[in-house]
């Protein structure tokens, strides 16, 4: 399924997580395995600089990540190495419209992430401007995802959550999470959280509106032909919350989901990052971002006439 796998590090960042999992992945599907290594600015005495390194020292620095790469790879995989510096997302994106590989993998980005916001004035984080725009989609493994009780560090996902707002995107969402379940024979939930809003329905008029969202939710898993295993489930409540109280009461090994994500009333058509942060921050096991143009043709199949059992 995925055959360049493109990992993305940073100085100042535990970079560990990520490196196994991309390992992993390139390792359980045979693909091509990139790393690149991104000089960020980063702070230093209360300011933010970017320190360009001179050719002795990128070649110091090559040696030291070709060595940190074949530490915590599976044997037999090995691994090229880019070395760049500047804005991560910046040059991640340069990367992908270059080799055009078909997963990025990116983990912690430490003091890098709090320059890039000083600077940028932005305040999202980097992982989903990278989706936002990249032809692929964006796996994400922070610090401490090797320690839960999943098994996506193997490579191998066997419980998907593919968490989607019935809108913009949730066809891409759901048939990116329905590739990756049926590459490793696993068990996908189609899950949708009902956002609080101020005029919240109670009673027989909440129920109306989750059966509705329910309703939709199973339509879009009859247009995409899902698996008759797959699983539909619907909640109330803030969407960052009930998305990640339902991977871990399901024990996922992936969470699926948009960079941006509705969430306000029915018809308002407000987008925001805020869930696919929050979600990012507090998962417990890797979060994969699909954007618009994450399935860019490449993963698209065409679609059976029933569905499968």
């Amino acid at each position: 399924m995925f055959k360049l796998v493109l990992l993305t590090l940073t100085d100042k960042a535990d970079g560990t997580s990520a490196l196994q999992l991309a390992a992993a992945v390139a390792a359980r599907h045979k693909s091509g395995f990139m790393v690149q290594y991104v000089s960020a600015p980063h702070e230093r005495e209360k300011s933010c600089v970017l320190q360009l390194s001179d050719e002795r020292e990128l070649s110091a620095r090559r040696a030291e990540i070709e060595a940190f790469c074949k530490a915590n790879m599976p044997e037999g995989l090995t691994a090229d190495v880019m070395l760049g510096s500047g804005f991560v997302h910046i040059e991640v994106l340069k990367t992908v419209r270059l080799l055009e590989p078909d997963l990025v993998v990116i983990g912690d980005q430490g003091d890098a992430e709090h320059c890039r916001r000083e600077l940028s004035a932005s305040t999202t984080d980097t992982a989903l401007l990278i989706a936002r725009e990249a032809a692929c989609p964006v796996l994400v493994a922070l610090p401490g995802t090797s320690t839960a009780p999943n098994r996506s560090l193997s490579g191998t996902v066997r419980r998907i959550v593919a968490a989607t707002d019935l809108l913009d995107g949730a066809e891409d969402v759901l048939t990116m999470a329905e590739r990756v379940r049926e590459t490793d024979a696993g068990t996908l939930c189609a899950f949708h959280a009902l956002p609080l809003v101020h005029a919240a329905p109670e009673g027989a008029a909440l129920g109306r509106a989750l059966d509705q969202a329910k309703s939709r939710l199973s339509y879009f898993g009859r247009k995409l032909v899902l698996p008759l295993s797959t699983k539909f489930a619907v909640r109330e409540g803030d969407p960052s919350v009930e998305i990640l109280k339902y991977a871990r009461e399901s024990e996922a090994d992936l969470i699926v989901l948009a960079p941006d994500y509705y969430t306000g009333a029915p018809g308002s058509q407000k987008m925001e990052s805020r869930v696919s942060s929050q979600v990012i921050a507090g998962a417990r096991c890797p979060v994969m971002l699909v954007g618009p143009d994450a399935l860019a043709g490449r993963f698209q199949k065409q679609r059976q006439t029933t569905r499968k059992a």
